[in-house]
């Protein structure tokens, strides 16, 4: 089994080393970068991809709201959130019994008198990015010039679903403390936004308008409609 590991390591390595040689950084360029100053080495780290981790949920089985689908997930790509989810409602999250049972989401009144909180989810796969990679520090217009073709602004009960997947599944939260909008519009230029407090989902709201290091955008595109409970 080691000789088999070190084999691998190795394949890869050099696999590595063949990429970066085809990308122009060859064994001069790899020698000038381990001589370059802290402030260089930075810039570099910087501007290298950060591969973000993926996931994939089966929200019927999870939440044990309506019925499983058999049908298998598609991968996600790198930074994406595969989520099957059936016709499903903020409210019905919120009431769900496995959400109330493990404490889940904030027990809030506010946004019950809002039709948001009952519109139905169509049901189906969605790939959702929770959040969008470089959407803070802009305002919800700016925000949504990095949706992807065909893509849409996550709504609350879709971004609410992943988020509670991924808490029952890992105990993690998806938004690492900070907020993400979402596509539902309030008075007065304010828009519906969701962060995790003390392992529970909240709901909020927040301007339009602002621009913070910690708010998000997420997007949804929708792959299929197999579930219909």
């Amino acid at each position: 089994m080691g000789i088999s590991l070190k084999r691998l390591e190795q394949k890869k390595l050099q696999l590595g080393i063949n990429k970066l040689s085809d990308a122009g950084l060859d064994v001069e360029r790899w020698l000038a970068m381990c001589d370059a100053d802290a402030a260089a080495m930075q810039r570099l780290v910087d501007a290298w991809p950060i591969l973000r981790p993926s996931f994939c949920y089966d929200a019927a089985t999870i939440l044990g709201l309506g019925k499983a689908s058999d049908e298998a997930l598609p991968d996600p790509a790198p930074g994406e959130v595969v989520v099957r989810v059936g016709a499903w409602s903020l409210q019905d999250l919120r009431t769900c019994e496995t959400v109330v049972r493990g404490n889940l989401m904030w027990d809030q009144g506010w946004y019950k008198e809002y039709p948001f909180s009952r519109e139905k989810l169509t049901p189906g796969v969605y790939r959702v990015r929770l959040p969008i990679p470089d959407s803070n520090r802009k305002n919800y217009n700016e925000q949504r010039k990095l949706l992807l073709s065909g893509e849409e602004v996550t709504p609350v009960a879709l971004a609410t679903v992943a988020l509670l997947c991924h808490l029952k599944q890992s105990g993690k939260d998806l938004l690492d403390n900070d907020w993400t909008r979402c596509a539902e519009a309030l008075p007065d230029e304010d828009r519906v936004v969701l962060t995790v407090r003390r392992g529970r989902v909240r709901v909020d709201y927040y301007w339009g308008g602002g621009r913070d290091d910690d708010l998000w955008l997420s997007s949804a595109c929708r792959k299929s409609d197999t579930l219909r409970a």
